[in-house]
């Protein structure tokens, strides 16, 4: 059966570099989503995301999407069942109201990585080391509760508090055991 681990937490929680992780220690790719938010220094059209603008974004079939401040986001179905082509277990970054999306929509078919630190001034830290301005950080964390872990998807939840990465990795790898065991 063809799986999907979803990543969900507050920005700056380290979402992306466990989707990193995975694809490099397990081969575990993480499935492209689309936003319509300018790139980030680094960042690689088709790898990092699809980078779209509103009028290429309204044409696509997507999964679930959402809307931060001006940009949007999403996870097309496409892209979704061209990643299960070539694997049966992928990854994906979204947000929490994706995650009950995919749970609905999928059911078993579902894991669920929730990533998160145990304060909101680390947080603030890494965006701003990331390069994020600070009327963009105040934004991003203002609107954490959003992406805060609700009581009806904690039961599906494998809790990840990224404080210190070795601690992180050592819990991820057992986690990822677990899974390749079902």
């Amino acid at each position: 059966m063809k799986k999907i681990i979803l990543i969900a937490g507050p920005s700056g929680a380290g979402k992306t570099t466990i989707s990193e992780y995975l694809k490099k220690h397990y081969d575990i790719p993480r499935v492209i989503t689309h936003t319509t938010r300018p790139k980030r220094p680094g960042e690689v059209d088709k790898e990092s995301y699809y980078f779209e603008n509103d009028e290429s974004f309204s044409k696509l079939h997507f999964f679930e999407h959402v809307k931060y401040g001006a940009y949007q986001y999403g996870s097309s179905k496409e892209a979704l069942d061209k990643a299960w082509e070539r694997h049966d277990l992928v990854s994906l970054i979204v947000d929490i109201q994706g995650v009950k999306s995919y749970v609905t929509q999928l059911g078993e078919q579902v894991y669920f990585l929730y990533v998160t630190t145990s304060t909101i001034d680390e947080l603030k830290e890494r965006l701003i080391r990331r390069g994020d301005s600070i009327e963009s950080v105040k934004e991003r964390l203002s609107g954490s509760e959003l992406n805060k872990l609700s009581d009806d998807l904690e039961p599906y939840a494998h809790i990840l508090v990224n404080d210190n990465w070795q601690e992180t990795t050592e819990r991820l790898n057992a986690i990822i055991s677990s899974f390749k065991q079902v």
